[in-house]
């Protein structure tokens, strides 16, 4: 069986051996790209020296001048484009910095907040037969299952109330008379019309039976409000009970641990939320510069994509090639080691080229792997995987499934749909005399610490919410509805 913390814990070793990798990798295409500019302009040199050997004065002055410029635009674009490099790879290599010592120190908190629930779930049973005897906590848990039982009748009480108030409630929604003179306060101190339109609504109401019918529509709704009022109270008052029987597990816990061992656990994992929104910050920082960073080392951006065609296109000119070509039709002992330089040249920024194109592409799929690790982990996270109570029985999580992931043989959801099948919950050791049903435990160990029925989640009473038996009462309410003339 794994541990959450040790599954989630390799997970994020993978993620940031592959993150290193990935850096090399762009280091290394960066080093490249630079030598194949260095290539470049060795070539363009060497076509100067040919120049010199095979043509005129004026001719050579003309293409030397038309190569030094394109040689002296691209160095300027090139050297722009090295200072930008560096300040992204500062900027890069400080976020990392600044990770490293957040992701050591999340790792101290991360231990020593396992130390501690590890103490606490070895005293779970200690807690128990010591409060199993206490008169005081046996009197506040009835207490508490009564307030709870209370509230859940109010909530089914009140669940019903509305329910009836919209059944019931059709037969005069769907009359436009009634509806038209409850709209306007007929009947009420809010109703303000005079005259003719008071005499007309006066009619109408006779017609319809309306003062009748607002009493009864009146009280309809307004009961559900009434009972959703109470409901809330109740609920309240359960929460104020459930927090007193909290407390008295936590403080038997403390005199047992000798140490408030709950309110250190939430102590540390307030600090290990707090870093991981840190982290998940310098993440989203280190993405965006390590993009910009890989456009870079690709040679995509458009400082060296314009340095090249000013290389690449002074290269190319038909001169050079006539020169080129006259140079091995007619090869002189003066011109055939140049001849022989600018072959080798062209052979390197070839092979230089070829490695730089599949390194490219290596980084691209490094990238999808990243990404699809970094969505594991997110989920892992929001899911609360990584936590105390979080096990999994299928071990091959950290070895062969992480190894394909890693490798790019299975996606991060097939992954995770293993991950899922294989999760479960473990409780702490006890009768759950103390912390019932998860009440005041630290949440990184099942519970809730505080909350009832939407406070803070889950919180309730065994049944898991407000259920329970029903509401009966003389609630008819005009039997179901009511019917008005059918004159209209």
């Amino acid at each position: 069986m794994l541990t959450g913390r040790q599954t989630l814990g390799t997970i994020e070793q993978s993620l940031a051996d592959l993150r290193r990798e990935e850096a090399e990798l762009s280091k290394r295409i960066e080093r490249s790209t630079r030598a194949l500019t260095d290539l470049q302009e060795r070539q363009s040199e060497a076509y100067r020296d040919l120049a010199r050997f095979r043509l005129d004065t004026d001719s050579a002055g003309a293409l030397n001048t038309r190569l030094d410029s394109a040689a002296r635009e691209a160095r300027k674009l090139l050297d722009k484009r090295n200072a930008d490099y560096k300040v992204l790879t500062d900027q890069l290599r400080q976020c990392e910095s600044d990770r490293s010592q957040l992701q050591k120190k999340r790792v101290e908190l991360d231990s020593a907040r396992d130390t501690a629930e590890n103490q606490m779930d070895e005293l779970m049973e200690a807690v128990d037969g010591r409060l199993e005897g206490d008169a005081g906590y046996q009197a506040q848990r009835e207490k508490t299952e009564a307030a709870l039982a209370t509230a859940e009748a109010a909530a089914s009480k009140a669940a019903t109330s509305e329910k009836d108030r919209k059944e019931k409630g059709k037969a005069y929604e769907a009359d436009p008379l009634f509806m038209y003179l409850w709209q306007r306060g007929f009947g009420t101190p809010a109703y303000a019309h005079r005259g003719l339109v008071r005499s007309l609504d006066r009619w109408v109401a006779g017609l319809v039976g309306f003062n009748d019918a607002r009493a009864n529509f009146a009280m309809l709704t307004s009961i559900p409000d009434r009972m959703a009022r109470h409901a809330e109270r109740c609920a309240e008052i359960a929460l104020e009970e459930q927090d007193k029987l909290a407390e008295f597990s936590r403080n038997a816990m403390t005199d047992a641990a000798g140490t408030d061992l709950v309110g250190t656990i939430e102590t540390l994992s307030a600090d290990i939320d707090r870093i991981d929104g840190e982290l998940d910050n310098l993440d989203r920082r280190i993405e965006t510069l390590s993009s910009a960073l890989a456009e870079f080392s690709s040679g995509e951006d458009t400082d060296f994509q314009k340095a090249e065609e000013h290389l690449s296109v002074s290269l190319q000119a038909d001169d050079l090639k006539d020169l080129w070509r006259a140079a091995l039709d007619t090869p002189s002992p003066e011109d055939e080691k140049i001849v022989q330089r600018i072959e080798d040249l062209k052979e390197r920024i070839d092979q230089v080229t070829r490695e730089i194109r599949q390194d490219r592409e290596l980084q691209r799929d490094i990238g999808r792997r990243r990404a699809e690790l970094a969505d594991v982990i997110k989920r892992f996270r929001s899911s609360g995987y990584g936590s105390w109570e979080s096990t999994f029985s299928d071990e091959k999580l950290t070895t062969v499934l992480l190894g394909e992931l890693v490798k790019g043989a299975i996606t991060g959801a097939e992954y995770w749909a293993r991950a899922e099948r294989s999760h479960k919950r473990r409780k702490p050791k006890g009768r759950q005399v103390a912390f019932p049903n998860g009440s005041g435990l630290p949440k990184s160990m099942g519970g809730f610490g505080g909350g009832f029925g939407g406070r803070s989640g889950k919180r309730s009473g065994s049944s898991g919410g407000f259920g329970g038996g029903g509401f009966k009462g003389g609630g008819s309410f005009g039997g179901g509805g009511f019917k008005t003339g059918d004159t209209f």
